[in-house]
């Protein structure tokens, strides 16, 4: 039977990050969840036993904070995954250029900060050339293509795939670092019937997979000790 494992994962207040704790929880693991807002959502999750920290992540001294607890917390970190994002369309980030540095900060800058920092207070093991830690940034399907009204958004996404890469090679062999890049995989409440339709029209795959298809790539990528530096896009062929 395998040992219960430790697991961070960023963002845990809605949707994707959401699934994800209550995935690992329902397994069994140790699930250290980030938000940024308490909210019903996060005491539900820890009345099933996450254990949630706030986190700013567009501030260096929460980040700084956040892994003075994590060490405090435990010796052992078997998989970050850096799943919390913010999404801004150019004209919001020209009104406000301030979210064009939390666009940077949240998918870029603060997951390879937390992912350095941590290596060095909890520093992950290698035995017969497999790590012992996964690392995980979630991206964006539609990054490396861009898009005409997200410029700044894709862009900090893409930066993310490439931190991911330089990360796979620097923290070899003992920390495993890959992306999982999701399409379309949960609709908004206020999203209408007609844009459904016309949305799902566009995939090869016509249906909205849930946050249950991030999980099971997960798995996958804890399952396999040979993905490294790898890149999984989940799309329904969307971007095919």
């Amino acid at each position: 039977m395998t040992p219960p494992r430790t697991v961070l994962i960023t963002g845990i207040g809605r949707r994707i990050g959401q699934h994800l704790a209550a995935h690992y929880l329902a397994q069994g693991d140790r699930v250290i969840g980030t938000y940024r807002n308490h909210t019903d959502t996060v005491a539900r999750l820890e009345a099933q036993g996450l254990i949630a920290l706030p986190c700013d992540l567009t501030q260096t001294v929460d980040l700084a904070r956040l892994v003075t607890r994590i060490t405090q917390l435990t010796t052992q970190l078997d998989a970050i995954i850096h799943n919390a994002s913010v999404w801004f369309d150019d004209a919001e980030c020209a009104a406000d250029p301030n979210k064009i540095l939390a666009l940077y900060a949240v998918h870029v800058t603060a997951p390879v900060a937390l992912t350095l920092q941590l290596h060095t207070a909890l520093p992950a093991q290698s035995q017969h050339g497999q790590a012992g830690r996964l690392v995980v940034f979630i991206t964006d399907a539609q990054c490396l293509n861009g898009g005409s009204a997200h410029a700044h958004y894709f862009a900090s996404k893409a930066a993310a795939e490439s931190a991911a890469r330089s990360l796979a090679k620097k923290l070899k062999p003992h920390t495993r670092v890959n992306t999982i890049a999701p399409g379309l995989i949960m609709f908004h409440p206020h999203d209408t019937a007609t844009e459904r339709q016309q949305r799902l029209a566009q995939n090869l795959l016509p249906f909205e997979p849930s946050a249950t298809a991030i999980a099971q790539t997960l798995d996958y990528m804890l399952a396999c000790p040979a993905l490294d530096g790898a890149r999984i896009t989940v799309d329904c062929g969307y971007t095919a």
